[in-house]
């Protein structure tokens, strides 16, 4: 049983090592000496970092992902709280449809989606920027924020709200007094993953941006094609750091919020 133990972690190990090897290579090339990325590493510098932020069109891009997250994740984390309390709270005709809606953008490919955006675009007359670019992100986040919203009302002590409302608060108040408070670390933590999804997203910006728009991820792939420095593999590994974060962050609030579900449970206990 110890041995069968030991084993399974050793092919679980394997697995991860296999699995972020690559960004590692990419975390420590970042860090090279070398003009050009080659292995083995030759030398240690961080003057590809310095170079990457100096570059104005590195800027320009990281400056631009994050005001097209920030106002995606805004708008979804609207839309999938909302949706998430009428699909919880609520039985209606077409529940089942809505929920699958929600969830769809996880099982359809993105090239699938990007393709139906730019159809409707075209058959809109709707030129390709910000606006499309924004409205594929905010598909591609509200998943998360249903998910995470969801499991937090699943664990939501009703009770709360109806001593709330004994005491004369009526319903919006319970909302802004109660419910929100109660919600927040789980809206907090599918705003967080909704904006790391924009942030990363490379497939549907590159296909409804246009020539007009430029996020960090599609900047990247344009470096690719003309240079392939270290300063890549530098600005990489920034954007790698800073995804781990938000997603580290989005997990200590989701735990959060299920010690504050568990301890009404534990008091009626």
């Amino acid at each position: 049983m110890r041995i069968g133990k030991h084993l399974l972690s050793l092919w679980a190990f394997l697995v991860y090592l296999f699995l972020f090897s690559p960004i590692l290579m990419v975390v420590l090339m970042s860090f090279s000496t070398a003009k050009y990325s080659v292995f083995p590493i030759r030398g240690w510098t961080i003057e590809w970092y310095g170079r990457a932020f100096a570059d104005e069109k590195i800027r320009s891009a990281l400056g631009t992902s994050v005001s097209i997250a920030l106002i995606a994740s805004v708008i979804g984390t609207l839309i999938g709280t909302l949706g998430a309390m009428a699909m919880v709270r609520h039985r209606f005709r077409l529940q089942a449809f809505a929920r699958a809606y929600f969830l769809a953008p996880l099982l359809i490919p993105e090239i699938i989606t990007g393709i139906a955006l730019l159809s409707m675009a075209t058959l809109l007359s709707v030129q390709s920027g910000v606006v499309l670019v924004v409205i594929g992100h905010v598909l591609f986040g509200l998943p998360f924020v249903v998910t995470v919203v969801s499991a937090r009302l699943y664990g939501f002590d009703r009770t709360l709200e109806e001593a709330a409302m004994d005491l004369g608060a009526d319903e919006m108040t319970t909302f802004r007094r109660i419910t929100l408070p109660l919600l927040m670390p789980g809206v907090l933590g599918g705003l967080l993953l909704s904006f790391t999804v924009s942030f990363d997203n490379f497939l549907i910006t590159y296909l409804l941006a246009g020539s007009d728009v430029m996020t960090i991820p599609v900047h990247i792939y344009s470096m690719i094609r003309f240079e392939f420095t270290p300063k890549i593999h530098a600005i990489s590994t920034v954007i790698v750091f800073a995804s781990v974060s938000l997603i580290l962050i989005s997990q200590v609030l989701t735990r959060e919020q299920r010690g504050v579900a568990s301890r009404p449970a534990a008091a009626e206990d």
